[in-house]
């Protein structure tokens, strides 16, 4: 615990340790003379002799806080001990109590706890560049594009991604298929996208855009493929689609798509997920979609809606990528979700990086595909996005 202590203060030197111990003057005298226990890791001790009250007596903590010679404040304090009654109490006074059960995990929490998560991500991500693959639940890496689109597309920085543009087509995979066909059609959902990150000639996008409407169904839905023997929907692909298309002011070409959504939301049938996506990537996607866009018909249709089913959601278990994905479409539709912040922060991995969350799915099989390298991007998106959104508020109040 102590190279623990000393750890902390390395990476961040602002931070005061303190030990509390339950113990007799005596047995402290015999502690403090043992060589192999380093006292200097800690700013004070404070010892149930000296104080004449033993934890986890309120009074105990309450006379800490009282001594001005170190001025500890409990809402920007943590508390560690391995004696859950201790924890409550220290919990009743506003600290962050953590209880020492699996070390391995009190060593993670706490070094979210006083590192900074945004510069941390940042370096898992630098560290990783290139390398930022996604997974299977069964444990198969694979190189695809979608989730290399995605990860340039939150950090617009190419340097963390292995891509190539391709003539036209997008297609998921980087290659022969994973796990599938080997040779899976170029889609419309990987194109949508991939147009939207890179920017090609407006030319080039207008003829995509020409060939997508070719690709409908009955309803007027995109088709995931460019392929009319498979003739797959999803909803979260109609919003991906409608996304290319509202951003060149062409949205008005996919009515058929927009009611679907609409209708998505209404009736909140993403919860359980779409055929290829996880409920939250509805959501994100469809608050990235809104935020593209100023036309007054689509917000009309969908803001309202969106704001409800968020506000819905918030706070209910979740992935480290479902949590971020709340956080951020809550941040872009003036939402501040601190429940899920809270969850989500703790979720950092010692690297740095996020644990996985899981993105898409395969339509038969239902094996996830996740991706670490953007769950971490989209994690320091949240961080960012609802510190923001914060000032911002703390902005227009100081101003009124």
């Amino acid at each position: 615990m102590v190279s623990l202590v000393q750890r902390l203060k390395a990476q961040n030197p602002k931070i005061r340790i303190f030990g509390t111990f339950n113990v007799s003057a005596l047995d402290y005298d015999f502690f403090r003379a043992r060589a192999d226990i380093d006292w200097s890791a800690f700013d004070g001790v404070y010892t149930s002799a000296a104080l004449g009250t033993r934890m986890p007596h309120p009074l105990f903590l309450k006379t800490i806080f009282e001594d001005a010679a170190h001025g500890i404040d409990s809402y920007n304090a943590v508390f560690v001990g391995h004696d859950a009654d201790d924890v409550v109490t220290a919990r009743s006074f506003g600290m962050h109590g953590v209880l020492l059960q699996d070390f391995n995990k009190v060593r993670r929490e706490l070094l979210n706890l006083v590192g900074d998560p945004v510069k941390r991500g940042w370096e898992y991500l630098r560290k990783n560049a290139g390398n930022l693959v996604s997974e299977t639940d069964t444990g198969v890496s694979m190189m695809e594009n979608f989730g290399q689109l995605l990860i340039l597309e939150a950090t617009e920085d190419r340097s963390l991604v292995s891509i190539q543009d391709p003539p036209r087509y997008w297609n998921f995979f980087q290659g022969k298929g994973i796990l599938t066909h080997e040779r899976l059609p170029d889609d419309l959902d990987t194109t949508s996208l991939g147009l939207i990150v890179t920017k090609p000639p407006k030319e080039h996008v207008n003829s995509l855009m020409d060939e997508m409407l070719e690709y409908l169904s009955d309803d007027g839905l995109p088709f995931t493929y460019f392929d009319r023997n498979l003739p797959r929907l999803d909803p979260v692909v109609s919003v991906n689609v409608l996304h290319l298309f509202y951003t060149h002011g062409r949205g008005s070409q996919l009515p058929g798509a927009l009611a679907w959504v609409h209708n998505m939301l209404l009736n909140r049938a993403y919860l359980s997920g779409t055929r290829y996506y996880f409920a939250e990537c509805f959501l994100y996607f469809t608050g990235r979609l809104l935020a593209a866009s100023d036309d007054a018909y689509l917000h009309e249709q969908l803001e309202d809606l969106l704001r409800e089913r968020l506000t819905e959601l918030m706070g209910a278990p979740g992935d480290a990528i479902a949590l971020a994905m709340r956080i951020v479409t809550c941040a872009s539709l003036g939402i501040s979700d601190d429940l899920d912040m809270r969850n989500l922060l703790p979720l950092q991995c010692e690297d740095g990086g996020w644990e996985i969350g899981w993105i898409y799915r395969y339509g038969i099989s239902g094996m996830k595909v996740g991706s670490r390298g953007f769950t971490t991007t989209m994690a320091i998106k949240a961080i960012e996005a609802l510190d923001d959104l914060k000032v911002r508020g703390a902005n227009a109040n100081g101003s009124t």
